[in-house]
């Protein structure tokens, strides 16, 4: 059944007991079950503020969390990779769930810091501006079409393909990206060739149709047809069809307002699968965008 959940980063240590209690009233009237999920930013504060729910409501993880770097399937040192995945799967024990995802091709061979705080730059520090399209956090979209994507790409199989054996009683999914310069999962056709199960991030697809230039429903529809999808993030996009490439934004934004994003009809299909896990991945998302969620489904 189709699980509904708010991501940490609606709430904060001041209101999220709060937030939690009405939003799990609200989804059980309706018929659904109510998670949360921790987000890969969320502090050890308010990691332990959640934990006051573990009994009650299901938990998932945006892996990695508290960890000392991203994990990245691209890179040749396959033993950090392999330290990585022990460090994520205790956390995944502990809170009773066994879906490993997370964003995990990368395009270096550094290790990456894991300090969200500082996101941007450490991204930054460890590929360099080769791939950058104007000097900004997007990536170049001729970066998929060279040498170096292509064995990158192949370093990214043969490692998903030794965790998946290695970790066989979690179900290891990949992310879709932001088009963020490195990032190898962005575009509709390496998330059909190498991701077995997918975590489908609609606001990270929406940025990528825009600097790729494919077309997002369509592409959309296709993914929801043909992948295995383990769940979703949901959010407004503020970026839009005339926004400069270069200036496009993961802006995780409120469903209830205004955005070129047209949500509504990918919902309904989403609720008509009936399975998976749908989060609410908005800043200070509230009670207001689950009506909206809802709305759209009724």
């Amino acid at each position: 059944m189709l699980r509904i959940e708010y991501s940490t980063m609606c709430f904060n240590q001041s209101n999220y007991r709060e937030k939690i209690i009405s939003a799990r009233d609200f989804v059980h009237k309706q018929g659904f079950q109510f998670g949360i999920q921790i987000h890969n930013s969320t502090d050890k504060q308010l990691f332990e503020k959640v934990l006051e729910f573990k009994d009650e409501l299901s938990i998932s993880v945006h892996s990695p969390i508290f960890a000392k770097y991203f994990l990245n399937l691209a890179s040749t040192d396959f033993q950090t990779i392999k330290e990585s995945f022990d460090a994520c799967t205790r956390y995944l024990t502990d809170l009773g769930t066994d879906i490993l995802f997370f964003h995990g091709f990368f395009m270096t061979d550094k290790p990456i810091p894991h300090d969200m705080k500082n996101y941007r730059r450490t991204i930054r520090a460890a590929i360099g501006d080769a791939y950058s399209l104007n000097n900004s956090f997007v990536m170049d979209p001729a970066i998929f079409y060279t040498e170096d994507f292509l064995r990158y790409k192949e370093i990214f199989r043969n490692n998903l393909q030794k965790v998946t054996a290695m970790f066989p009683d979690f179900t290891i999914a990949l992310e879709n990206d932001f088009p963020l310069i490195g990032g190898g999962l962005q575009r509709p056709c390496e998330i059909h060739q190498l991701i077995d199960n997918l975590w489908f991030d609609l606001g990270h697809f929406w940025c990528a149709s825009l600097v790729h230039k494919f077309d997002f429903y369509q592409e959309t529809d296709r993914i929801l047809d043909e992948k295995n999808i383990v769940g979703y993030h949901l959010n407004h996009n503020l970026s839009g069809k005339d926004t400069a490439k270069d200036k496009i934004k993961d802006s995780h934004t409120h469903l209830y307002l205004e955005s070129e994003m047209d949500l509504k009809p990918i919902v309904r299909k989403i609720f008509e699968k009936s399975s998976g896990i749908v989060v609410l991945e908005i800043l200070d998302g509230n009670i207001h965008d689950l009506e909206v969620l809802f709305d759209w489904i009724s």
